[in-house]
C-alpha cells in the first residue's frame, strides 16, 4: 500500500489482534457507524481505514496483525 504512515499507539482507543477484530466484525460487533478504525501492528497505528462492512465482504488486509478502533 503506496504512502501509508505509522505512528505511535495512543492512550485511548482500543487495540486488538486482528483475528478478534474481525470475529467482532463477522458478528456485528463493530459496524461502520459505530466510530473509526486503523490498521495496526503491535506497536504503531497506521493511516489505513480498516473499514468492517469492507472486512466483512473481503476480509482483513494481508500482513497487519492489529486494529486501533476509535468509536464515536
Amino acid at each position: 500500500m503506496p504512502n501509508f504512515q505509522l505512528h505511535a499507539l495512543p492512550s485511548y482507543g482500543d487495540h486488538m489482534t486482528i483475528e478478534d477484530f474481525v470475529e467482532a466484525v463477522k458478528e456485528y460487533g463493530f459496524v461502520n457507524d459505530d466510530g473509526t478504525g486503523r490498521y495496526a501492528t503491535a506497536r504503531e497505528e497506521s493511516n489505513i481505514a480498516a473499514v468492517p462492512s469492507e472486512i466483512r465482504e473481503k476480509g482483513p488486509l494481508p500482513g497487519w496483525t492489529h486494529v486501533m478502533w476509535y468509536n464515536k
